[in-house]
């Protein structure tokens, strides 16, 4: 039952958690990307929301404002917020962390004017003056929060946002493992949905509802049969149904490192209240497998992505990246190159931000399937 529920809740913007949350008072934001803190989102009072552009049909007016060489996520979020429809959050917060997402933010400013509204500047590099510059935008946005929200701020109830965020994480981290038992309890869009649920309600909702999916997914067994075991590496990604298309050919994913999944969402923030709460923070952000916008993380990233391919015992590797993405698009080249260096079949596929080209996709995705003999 828990499943429909989730099923029902991914498929809107705004959801009955949200909704009680906000009649209790309760102020969300919504954030933009995955180097946002998002801990700092989740202090007494406040809750997160990852930004995401659920049920937009069409990018006709906000393309007149970006340009239509902006990635679909960016153009689409704007478009549904001169749309107004997330008139139910009370702030957002941005990261420099690529062109397309800066000029969403120049925009979001002067066309939607919100009452709150902050961009963090995310360094490029992971040595200690990045690291402490990181660490100070982290204080720099806490301020702002608790002065904006009129918030009373000191350690100890960083600490606490902390300790409620990295619950949830725990709890995404049991509910994952289940994708790769020998026999799997659910699969790779099903565990998206849950992983999007637990990023766009208030902490300690989600966590009462990850326990119930864990509880409930005890004995459940994948009614789907499957053919290969694939890890999902790739760009923004909000989109069950994309994983679904893929699945639907016999693909599992039982394994992902996209943006808007659980790269983004596994990694804990050390909690040994003895050390700087916002120097942790910084550290969890910036050591965790990094996305491409970190130029000088590649080595890292490609050997954390090895890892994970030789310890979920994947049959190949699917690269996705959303058309015009940059970053991504340059890093998918270089990781098919290194894959397939290594023996590792590897597949790219472009997509559009509002689902395209299934046939095209599934008959690839068929293809990939049989070439690795499965």
């Amino acid at each position: 039952m828990i499943m429909e529920h989730i099923e029902e809740s991914v498929h809107t913007l705004e959801n009955p958690w949200i909704e009680e949350a906000k009649h209790r008072g309760g102020r969300i934001l919504g954030f933009f990307c995955s180097y946002v803190p998002e801990e700092l989102l989740n202090l007494d009072g406040l809750s997160s929301f990852r930004m995401r552009a659920t049920g937009s049909q069409s990018t006709e007016t906000a393309d007149g404002y970006m340009g239509y060489f902006n990635c679909g996520y960016t153009r689409h979020c704007l478009e549904v917020g001169l749309e107004d429809k997330y008139h139910f959050l009370d702030g957002f917060v941005f990261a420099s962390s690529c062109d397309h997402l800066r000029r969403l933010y120049d925009n979001w400013c002067f066309y939607l004017d919100p009452a709150f509204v902050h961009i963090i500047d995310v360094p490029h590099l992971t040595e200690d003056d990045a690291m402490a510059w990181y660490r100070e935008e982290m204080e720099r946005l806490c301020a702002e929060i608790a002065r904006h929200f009129t918030i009373p701020i000191d350690d100890t109830t960083v600490w606490h946002a902390i300790e409620k965020t990295n619950a949830a994480r725990k709890l995404l981290g049991a509910i994952d493992e289940l994708r790769r038992c020998e026999e799997p309890r659910l699969s790779g869009h099903e565990m998206h949905k849950v992983s999007l649920l637990a990023s766009s309600i208030p902490k300690e909702s989600a966590n009462d509802v990850l326990k119930e999916v864990l509880v409930s997914l005890k004995d459940r067994a994948l009614t789907r049969s499957y053919r290969a075991r694939v890890l999902l590496v790739g760009s923004h990604l909000d989109d069950p149904g994309f994983i679904e298309l893929i699945e639907d050919t016999g693909a599992l994913v039982i394994a992902d490192s996209f943006c808007c999944g659980l790269r983004d969402q596994l990694e804990l923030v050390d909690e040994d209240r003895t050390q700087d709460p916002y120097l942790a923070l910084a550290q969890r952000y910036l050591k965790r497998i990094s996305c491409p916008r970190m130029y000088g993380d590649y080595q890292r990233r490609l050997s954390q992505l090895f890892d994970m391919v030789k310890n979920t015992k994947v049959d190949g590797v699917i690269l996705e990246h959303l058309k015009f993405c940059e970053t991504w698009g340059v890093d998918s080249n270089m990781l098919f190159r290194n894959f397939r260096e290594q023996g590792i079949p590897t597949l790219r596929l472009e997509r559009d931000y509002r689902p395209s080209s299934a046939g095209q996709i599934r008959t690839r995705v068929q293809a990939f399937i049989e070439s690795m003999g499965k």
